[in-house]
């Protein structure tokens, strides 16, 4: 499964389209706080056992670098995918990429983002 976070509803629920498409199961969320508190809600067994997750960076409140490190905690294997239109000093203002972390540039290539999810 996918998890998805883009504040942008059209970018998130389009993502989350093509990823249906592919035959994958995603969750969409809007924000950080959102994907957290259904994180923090569910249970494996209830099915939270994501493989990739795809992270706007320039997300309000927590942004997609903080929430990428946290999954990185608890997910240790998981793909992590940040997507961001920001330049590469505007990222460094808001922190560091979660390790192993792949970094795409809006408008992104969904060809390229499926070779890394798969």
């Amino acid at each position: 499964m996918i998890a998805i976070v883009d504040d942008d509803k059209e970018i998130a629920d389009a993502i989350g389209d093509w990823v249906q498409m592919l035959s994958v199961k995603s969750t969409v969320h809007y924000s950080a706080e959102e994907l957290l508190a259904k994180l923090q809600g569910c249970s494996f067994i209830e099915g939270c056992q994501y493989t990739a997750a795809i992270l706007d960076i320039n997300l309000p409140g927590i942004n997609g670098l903080e929430l990428g490190r946290q999954l990185r905690v608890w997910f240790p294997d998981l793909i992590i995918v940040m997507v961001t239109a920001l330049r590469i000093e505007e990222i460094n203002n808001l922190g560091v990429l979660p390790k192993d972390a792949r970094l795409l540039r809006k408008p992104y290539d969904l060809d390229e983002l499926e070779k890394i999810l798969f």
